[in-house]
């Protein structure tokens, strides 16, 4: 890779890539390669050891060189286990066009192994041949990759228990130094009856597969270990199962790197330095934020040319503002309508770690309430339990520890599901959405009122350095506490004041919520 100072002074000197950008900004799911950054040790790893099992099968064919291989990668929502999943099968197609490699890793991926069965698994397998077929340049990895998905393939047709060899290609010879790396996403969605179809095709993947060299990566929630165990039952090797860690500082800083070189955005090397820090003090190190941030940014640099100078930071800040709060409305699942009652068990739970049982327990007490009981029907309040929350992020698993507690793993979600237990102005507050705050307090709507946590939207404003949104808000009589106005005490703030003395995100105290993500550039004036 090009030092910094390089790569932008030729990044100068070509023409902006704004067809490439343009292309990237329709994309839905953002996995684009050149911006993908982290995760190095664990890739390596997934290399390394596919290349024991191919070479482990070569020396001896019937010593089952994949049995008990089973690498499992978890984390919540939004940790990047689809994009490290997607980073993996690239690096294979890359390897399988590089002469000088001689091991090939050919990858085979499923999506979404809800309806995973042998039939399932040899179909993919089948769609896997041509849709590599598009990528590999060389003919004779070409038909070698091949041959060794046709040789696996008619798994569907005999299933567990009968195995490859009996099918009609049986007279195909497994090529010599290649390997089989089954990438299988969402495994937390297959079922823990053992018996079931899904659990019988894992379970005989992690067996060894006929002694093939076909080695499983699966990657799920941060219970995905515990699905594989009940489902499966044989144990996990030691150092086996991975979870996933927000980037660092440095890790998001090179994302920008690579987003602004490969659209070839003009910049300097003091630009782009500041930019970084900044997206990193931002995105708290979350890969979903990290993206959201990168297309919000993207937007502008097509008003601009690709000039990253002559970009409008505060029209960043808001629309990437307004991507987060769109994925964390998204986190609601089906009560994104009426999100309050999440909230308020959120408010609850503050930000000392509890144990699952715990969290239950507030959760049974919410959903007992009469007000919501008259809300929701009974089936709705079902469906709102522990799982819920962990499956849709709100609560994560803190790890090494001796035993299992939970915590919001971000805490900008924690927050923002703790203001709609407010008024619609408290969750507005959080977005920056002027226009739609004025339309809401000309309904009605208490300027002064309070959320779970006792917080006024214009406290929330200020904690998210929204000063025209704080201004705006003063100017209607907004007040950062709710205790009778008393200047002198500086809950009814001037907007100098306001600016003067910046709120830290305190919440009352034993209510949690001490930690705030939202703030995505405090040096930067609006």
């Amino acid at each position: 890779m090009m030092p910094a100072n390089s790569r932008d002074i030729d990044n100068m000197a070509k023409s902006f890539d704004a067809e490439g950008l343009q292309e990237f900004l329709f994309r839905e799911d953002r996995m684009i390669n050149p911006f993908f950054t982290g995760r190095k040790e664990l890739q390596s790893r997934m290399d390394q050891k596919s290349k024991i099992i191919g070479r482990d099968y070569l020396n001896d064919p019937g010593s089952n060189p994949a049995g008990g291989e089973t690498q499992v990668i978890q984390g919540p929502p939004g940790i990047g286990k689809t994009s490290l999943l997607e980073k993996i099968r690239r690096n294979c197609i890359d390897q399988l066009n590089d002469e000088t490699v001689d091991h090939k890793t050919i990858p085979v991926m499923i999506a979404d192994p809800t309806n995973l069965t042998f039939n399932y698994l040899g179909t993919r397998i089948r769609e896997t041949i041509s849709e590599l077929d598009s990528k590999i340049t060389i003919a004779r990895v070409r038909e070698k990759t091949r041959m060794a998905l046709r040789k696996i393939s008619s798994v569907s047709a005999f299933g567990a228990g009968v195995g490859w060899d009996s099918s009609s290609e049986g007279t195909l010879t497994f090529p010599r130094n290649c390997t089989i790396l089954l990438l299988v996403d969402e495994i937390q969605s297959i079922p823990s009856d053992n018996q079931s179809d899904q659990a019988k095709v894992i379970h005989r993947l992690h067996t060894g597969s006929n002694r093939y060299p076909i080695f499983p990566v699966l990657a799920g929630l941060s219970n995905s270990k515990s699905v594989f165990m009940e489902a499966v039952s044989p144990r996990l090797g030691v150092g086996t199962v991975h979870h996933l860690q927000p980037l660092s500082q440095e890790e998001v800083k090179e994302s920008l790197g690579k987003f602004l070189d490969h659209f070839h955005v003009r910049s300097t090397p003091g630009l782009t330095s500041e930019w970084g820090d900044e997206m990193g003090g931002w995105v708290d190190g979350w890969p979903k934020h990290v993206e959201n941030t990168l297309a919000a940014l993207g937007h502008e640099l097509m008003a601009t040319e690709g000039r990253l100078s002559a970009v409008d930071v505060p029209a960043v800040k808001d629309r990437a503002t307004q991507y987060r709060v769109d994925y964390y409305n998204s986190r609601f699942g089906s009560f994104e309508a009426r999100p309050k009652i999440i909230g308020e068990i959120m408010a609850e739970m503050g930000s000392k770690p509890r144990s699952g049982g715990e969290i239950s327990v507030i959760i049974n007490g919410k959903r007992k309430e009469s007000r919501w009981l008259e809300e929701f029907t009974a089936t709705e309040l079902q469906k709102l339990d522990f799982d819920f929350l962990h499956r849709y992020g709100f609560v994560e698993v803190i790890h090494d520890l001796p035993v299992p507690f939970y915590h919001c793993p971000i805490p900008s979600l924690h927050s923002y599901a703790v203001a709609t237990t407010g008024s619609p102005l408290h969750a507005l507050a959080c977005s920056n959405d002027i226009e739609s705050f004025r339309k809401f307090l000309d309904l009605g709507h208490d300027i002064n009122g309070l959320d779970a946590w006792g917080h006024t939207p214009l406290r929330i404003a200020s904690e998210n350095n929204w000063s025209k949104l704080a201004m705006f808000m003063i100017e209607e009589g907004a007040r950062l506490d709710p205790s009778p106005m008393n200047d002198a005490k500086g809950n009814n703030p001037t907007p100098n004041h306001l600016a003067r003395d910046h709120v830290p995100d305190k919440s009352p105290s034993g209510s949690g919520g001490d930690d705030n993500d939202f703030n995505p550039s405090p040096d930067f004036d609006m």
